[in-house]
């Protein structure tokens, strides 16, 4: 089955995983606290290098009614999300390949 290129890349639905999780988690300190934060916008780069070193650029805009006390604690927010926290760790990942008679059937079948 041939695809058309159309659907994002792995690397794009790991930013897409960050962005959700920095802009579900900002918003939720931010009603908690009632602060005015009326839109998140998260954008996010994924670098890798010559030498195959990787890293994430991550800009965050949020709405200027925010004082800068408040954005400076929203940043302090953003690097403790669950998914910054295990990307940052280098989550291990543990994998397990397994035979099956007809690989495309679902493993419930």
């Amino acid at each position: 089955m041939a695809g058309s290129d159309a659907g994002p890349t792995p690397f794009g639905l790991l930013l897409c995983g960050l962005a959700a999780c920095t802009t579900m988690t900002l918003r939720m300190y931010a009603e908690r606290k009632g602060w005015p934060l009326a839109t998140i916008e998260v954008n996010l780069v994924f670098n890798i290098t010559d030498d195959e070193r990787t890293s994430i650029d991550r800009t965050i805009s949020l709405p200027s009614e925010l004082t800068e006390d408040q954005r400076a604690h929203l940043a302090d927010v953003a690097e403790r999300t669950p998914v910054t926290m295990a990307i940052r760790a280098g989550t291990p990942i543990t994998t397990t390949v397994r035979a099956v008679e007809n690989p495309t059937a679902s493993p419930d079948s």
